[in-house]
């Protein structure tokens, strides 16, 4: 779906900027240190605000043929996106009911991808897990969405919040599952556990974890997870126009001097309305506290698919060395890749 090599400039050197950028863009030299801490190697903030916004024009472009297919033509990709979210053909009862079917659907999409999967992952293993529903006593406390590793014998879960059920199209959630079990975080998670990195490493590897996550869904995108369900891809690239567009937004806040409402105008143009856990004007105010955070989050699962080799006999490889050793900052990874 994505050139490997045009929506990145990557250096070569360890002190060349992954992405690089002309030398007539000066952004405070406070943010393209943190975003260099965050990511983990030099970052030309504009240059990867300008990456971001290739790979999300590509998203769109992508969005816009899908959308067409369900008789969505007019208006922009963000106004339909809006339009199809409150389609009512595609969303849940507000019931115990329509939550157990959103759960199990879920799960039933994870089952069906771990076939896809060991084509790129070889033998890694591929760790037990699954969704599952909120306590009653958790949707009380108003908890948030959380995962629980394997651990003892016991599959791994993550624990999915459902309580504004209404506003979960059903092909929102496939995404979700990938990002947040297979093959992302309760995948990785186990394969960093056995590896026992250095503490210090993994504090200094702050956007490895979520990197993956967001690589996790592109993985199952190219791998043909989505062929035959073109609504689900349709989430999948909302939720990639949402993390994407963290990027946009961090970089054009804290490197292109944007408003804060600029940022919540191009985050909206982009994905229509929150298909997150947290609406947009909340998500912005996340990236004016943590300027960086957010942005490098991005740009490292850029990274991984840019890094990816071509030849799809590789990638088992590739993912065993991106995984295997547990978290790395995105400079000391390229260099273990040797790219």
């Amino acid at each position: 779906m994505h050139s490997r090599r045009t929506l990145l400039t990557i250096g070569l050197a360890a002190a060349t900027p992954v992405f690089a950028a002309p030398a007539r863009v000066r952004p405070s030299a406070e943010y393209r240190s943190l975003l260099a801490t965050a990511y983990g190697a030099p970052v030309d903030p504009a240059a990867a605000h300008s990456a971001a916004q290739a790979a999300c024009a590509a998203a769109q472009a992508r969005a816009d043929v899908l959308l067409r297919g369900q008789g969505l033509a007019a208006g922009g990709v963000g106004e339909r996106l809006r339009l199809l979210m409150k389609d009512p053909r595609w969303l849940y009862p507000d019931t115990d009911a329509g939550r157990d079917r959103a759960v199990a659907e879920m799960n039933a999409y994870l089952s069906a991808v771990r076939t896809l999967l060991r084509t790129a992952l070889g033998g890694l293993p591929i760790a037990p897990a699954q969704v599952r529903r909120m306590s009653a006593a958790d949707v009380a406390a108003g908890r948030g969405g959380y995962r629980e590793p394997p651990a003892d014998g016991k599959p791994g879960a993550y624990y999915v919040d459902l309580r504004a059920i209404r506003d979960r199209p059903d092909w929102t959630l496939r995404s979700v599952a990938y990002h947040e079990v297979t093959p992302g975080h309760l995948l990785q998670l186990p394969l960093q556990a056995a590896a026992c990195p250095p503490e210090a490493r993994i504090k200094a590897s702050a956007a490895y974890f979520e990197a993956w996550a967001i690589y996790a869904e592109q993985l199952c995108a190219d791998l043909g997870a989505f062929a035959g369900d073109p609504r689900g891809e349709i989430g999948y690239l909302q939720w990639r126009l949402f993390r994407l567009g963290r990027v946009v937004a961090d970089t054009g806040l804290h490197a292109l001097g944007w408003s804060r409402g600029q940022a919540i105008a191009a985050m909206t143009d982009l994905q229509g309305r929150s298909v997150a856990f947290i609406t947009i004007e909340a998500d912005v105010d996340r990236m004016l506290a943590a300027p960086g955070k957010y942005a490098a989050e991005g740009l490292g699962a850029l990274s991984l698919a840019a890094w990816r080799p071509r030849d799809r006999a590789r990638w088992p490889a590739f993912h065993r060395a991106v995984l295997a050793g547990g978290p790395r900052p995105f400079g000391d990874l390229r260099r273990r890749l040797g790219i």
